[in-house]
């Protein structure tokens, strides 16, 4: 009677066995992309596209003054955060933890039976190619970024954003594999105390992410920079400290070679828009700096980032 009722409210025993072990093995997307890659690799030999990804851990941390020095080259056009509280890359990039090694089961996939031929066929489960699938998710950002980018008279693409992760990065490499990754970080306290002027009333995705405290900027922060300081070498990124920047200490020259592009340099002295907006001013109060710490740590002290 127990074992009934037990069933009834949380399913069968060997259901919540398997779901158990799942989750010791912490699904997330970069398996799932390695699992993709084995079974159906991405092919840059013959691939023509070269988007450029332009990722910042977190707001105002100076990617805005990097996208424009990029698009400085009249050949390509920088998307800035597009839909961003729409979490559009991030739920699809999310859909790749389900694939592993037993799934999907081979007998899933269509094997080029003609339709008329399935009726009498086991047909519950009947699923596109890997193949069908890749190209279908590439397909809606060739649609939505990279032709509009065409038409505008931009022979190479890209995206700045703020909230994407070195997972997400694994998943745009899956899709390109000719992609180029810059990724751009900052003092989190500086950029925080920058972020205050615009009111702290941003979101990650609208609305159940929100960023309104330095806990959850922090928070941010550190998670996207964990990712960018494992996985830069494996991405083939490059890595940009904004004070370097603004200092004249990163080697345009590298960026260029990188890129593939030409910069001008006098983009760094101009000044676009200002941070001076209607809404908090720059302070941060000693709470705030406490809690922002011990969000940032230790990921802030390890850059060198003390206050």
């Amino acid at each position: 009677m127990f074992q009934t009722i037990l069933t009834a409210l949380k399913g069968p025993t060997q259901a919540r066995a398997q779901h158990c072990q799942s989750l010791r093995q912490s699904p997330d997307v970069m398996a799932g992309v390695a699992q993709l890659q084995k079974l159906c690799p991405a092919d840059a030999t013959n691939d023509p596209e070269a988007p450029i990804f332009l990722l910042s851990a977190g707001w105002r941390s100076g990617s805005t003054l990097l996208q424009r020095l990029i698009m400085s080259d009249s050949r390509v056009l920088i998307w800035g955060e597009p839909y961003d509280e729409c979490g559009l890359i991030q739920a699809l990039a999310t859909s790749m933890k389900a694939f592993r090694p037993d799934w999907p089961p081979q007998e899933y996939f269509y094997d080029g039976t003609p339709p008329n031929q399935l009726s009498g066929e086991w047909i519950a489960n009947l699923f596109p190619s890997l193949e069908d699938w890749r190209k279908g998710q590439r397909a809606l950002f060739d649609a939505m970024f990279a032709a509009p980018a065409k038409c505008a008279g931009a022979a190479r693409w890209g995206i700045k954003e703020v909230r994407l992760d070195a997972e997400h990065c694994a998943y745009l490499r899956w899709l390109y594999p000719k992609a180029r990754f810059v990724l751009l970080y900052r003092n989190p306290l500086e950029a925080y105390r920058s972020y205050c002027r615009y009111g702290r009333s941003w979101y990650n995705t609208f609305p159940d992410q929100p960023v309104f405290t330095p806990t959850a900027f922090g928070t941010h922060w550190r998670n996207l920079m964990q990712g960018f300081l494992t996985d830069a070498k494996a991405l083939d990124a490059l890595v940009i400290r904004y004070e370097d920047l603004v200092a004249g200490l990163t080697p345009l020259d590298e960026l260029e070679a990188y890129l593939n592009i030409t910069i001008d340099r006098t983009v760094l002295k101009a000044k676009v828009g200002t941070s001076e907006r209607g809404g908090e001013k720059a302070r941060v109060n000693a709470l705030e700096r406490w809690l922002l710490r011990r969000a940032v740590a230790p990921v802030a002290e390890a850059l060198g980032y003390e206050w």
